[in-house]
């Protein structure tokens, strides 16, 4: 870790220090590498273990109770679409809430535009912003003006052929079966604490958690709405399903069981080079971090949007947690790098 103009700048390396690649999950347009590792620090815990109430007081707050006796992590863009009269409301950073605490943060934003009424103290299920979303959220992340987001969401609607409105309810609702199947598809394995994701053979995000319990409770909501999300945009760009687009690996025809074991296995031995190769390319990637907070003994620092956006939490030099999504300038000018080359 080095030190350039009061900014501290970091290698993804660091993020995944102390992690392994998994074998690489492939459905649709979407793939998965794991991060396994035996560093699993249950001095954490996120608002789904800990059985956290959420609530609002005003529009743009947004309020946590932690009963737990573990530091709570509300990740980075967590939100909360409740059934109630009451405004649906996300963070626009991460948070950390003191063990047996409370904490409420005035730079929430408000995810629904036209509904009244506060959000009562309970259990409610926890979302993680569309990917398309996240970088304009952390670019607000420090206003305190509940209705910062709703331009975004409404130019997302409409991107993804809903009503554009500032309502993300619409979005959830509309596509809520392909979402969920999104959850059914991927699944956690022994010993994850992380992930790097891909949509359409492109990096998308990497996230990290501090235990293997953090994990599991976090992961449907990254895999559903912030990152299956994605593969649905990329799917209607194709103009096809997100759970069917065209093998990635050619299948030659097999006349034989044991043909078609030897085939499988070479398939799979070509994937999981595939995600070392993709994990080795992001090594030397740098962050470049900014404090934003400190809880705790914890600081919360966001990156500069380079290939990376998102934010970091460390205790001291270990990073307890990170979720990074892939900036969206850079996509769009890796798939112009990506593209044919001109020929005539």
């Amino acid at each position: 870790m080095v030190f350039r103009n009061r900014q501290k700048t970091i290698s993804v390396a660091d993020v995944l220090h102390g992690c392994a690649p998994g074998r690489i999950q492939s459905v649709g347009y979407m793939q998965v590498i794991p991060l396994v590792s035996d560093l699993s620090d249950n001095r954490f815990v996120s608002p789904i273990e800990a059985d956290a109430e959420v609530f609002t007081t005003s529009y743009g707050t947004l309020g946590f109770r932690n009963p737990s006796d573990c530091l709570l992590i509300v990740p980075c863009h967590a939100g909360y679409v409740v059934k109630q009269a009451a405004q649906d409301h996300a963070m626009a950073h991460a948070g950390v809430v003191q063990s047996a605490g409370e904490r409420s943060y005035n730079t929430a934003m408000c995810i629904q535009q036209s509904q009244g009424g506060f959000i009562q103290r309970g259990a409610y299920r926890m979302l993680i912003l569309p990917h398309a979303l996240r970088e304009r959220a952390l670019a607000v992340r420090k206003e305190q003006s509940y209705n910062k987001l709703w331009d975004a969401i409404s130019v997302f609607n409409r991107e993804m052929g809903v009503q554009a409105a500032g309502h993300l309810e619409f979005f959830l609702k509309h596509f809520r079966k392909e979402l969920d199947e999104f959850v059914a598809e991927f699944e956690c394995v022994p010993r994850q604490i992380g992930a790097i994701i891909l949509v359409n053979d492109q990096v998308v995000g990497v996230e990290r958690a501090p235990s293997h319990a953090y994990w599991q409770s976090v992961w449907p909501s990254l895999i559903r709405e912030c990152y299956g999300s994605l593969a649905i945009r990329v799917a209607q760009l194709k103009g096809e399903q997100p759970e069917a687009p065209a093998s990635r690996t050619p299948v030659p025809d097999v006349s034989s069981l044991d043909e078609l074991e030897s085939v499988i296995a070479e398939i799979a031995s070509q994937e999981d080079e595939r995600a070392k190769e993709t994990v080795r390319e992001l090594l030397d990637e740098e962050l470049t971090l900014s404090r934003d907070d400190s809880t705790a003994g914890l600081s919360i620092e966001t990156v500069q949007p380079d290939r990376f956006t998102g934010q970091v939490i460390r205790d001291g030099e270990k990073i307890v947690y990170a979720s990074l999504p892939t900036a969206q300038k850079w996509l769009t000018d890796n798939k112009w790098q990506k593209a044919q080359p001109f020929a005539i």
